[in-house]
């Protein structure tokens, strides 16, 4: 009935001000609980188009102690962020949050769910290791935190903010960085370039007057609340080992650095990339906390 206060699970199409408030608290909990950084995207959830469900609210007596998010991220896995109250836990609220996100995502022809936790948080870990998830791959999260004096390099490497005329380019270059497939790939790029604050850059080489223009690699830059992350950052296996991704990254700082100085820049790599980790840290980037995602076919 109105007046009443809400109980129970909610599944929502867009978050009101007032819900992301909520969830702010709510994660500010359970971060303070197990000294986590909950990897929630809070612009995204302002962006929500309404076209279908991606978020689910769990209430007790009006207090909001449960939330699920989904971010396709244009392609056939959900990611998914969640958590419960610290007072909550152990009474299968999550384990509806998931039923519930589960039949969303067959739904909409999801093959699988990626659930992303953080790697010290014990209770996430219980709980995935019970589904009988598999770990796929782990990521450190880092944070610049010494700027790095910018030098010069090849200058005919030439970087610049790609629109959509450069979609296959940029589809090209991310499918050859990482191994996915085109199909993937262009989903995930396509999706991307239809959000102005999260901007590819291509890095091309080569000599325009002559009409030699050869992409090389490439990189987003996602608008993050009160940060920044430098994401989908690759070069093509046939130019890596020529200092193109330094020059890239310092490039990626660079452009930052000219936007806004005070806001913190963030960037995430594969734990088993040794080589790109070097990179980032000599570049002034350290290590924040590590996130490991688990594959639950569906």
């Amino acid at each position: 009935m109105p007046g009443e206060p809400l109980q129970g699970l909610i599944e929502k199409r867009t978050l009101s001000a007032n819900e992301i408030e909520q969830l702010k608290q709510l994660a500010d909990v359970c971060e303070r609980h197990e000294s986590l950084y909950m990897r929630i995207e809070w612009s995204m959830l302002r962006q929500r188009t309404g076209l279908v469900v991606k978020d689910f609210l769990y209430y007790d007596n009006g207090a909001l102690i449960g939330y699920l998010g989904l971010d396709d991220q244009g392609s056939q896995q959900n990611e998914i962020v969640g958590m419960v109250h610290p007072e909550y836990r152990r009474r299968g609220i999550f384990k509806q949050l998931l039923t519930i996100a589960v039949v969303e995502s067959r739904a909409r022809g999801m093959k699988q769910l990626i659930l992303v936790c953080e790697r010290t948080s014990a209770s996430g870990h219980a709980f995935v290791r019970a589904l009988g998830a598999t770990l796929s791959e782990s990521e450190h999260s880092m944070v610049l935190t010494t700027v790095p004096q910018r030098k010069a390099f090849d200058d005919h490497l030439e970087i610049h903010q790609a629109d959509a005329s450069e979609a296959d380019a940029l589809i090209k270059v991310q499918s050859e960085s990482f191994g996915d497939s085109e199909e993937a790939t262009r989903r995930r790029v396509l999706h991307c370039l239809q959000n102005p604050a999260r901007p590819y850059y291509l890095a091309v080489f080569g000599d325009e007057d002559v009409g030699c223009r050869e992409p090389v690699g490439s990189f987003r830059l996602d608008t993050i609340e009160d940060a920044v992350g430098i994401y989908a950052f690759g070069v093509r296996p046939a130019y890596q080992g020529r200092g193109y991704g330094r020059q890239m990254l310092e490039e990626a700082i660079f452009i930052l650095r000219g936007q806004d100085p005070d806001r913190k820049v963030i960037l995430d790599v594969d734990v088993e990339n040794s080589r790109a980790l070097r990179l980032y840290q000599s570049c002034g980037f350290s290590i924040y906390t590590t996130y490991d995602y688990y594959v639950l076919d569906l």
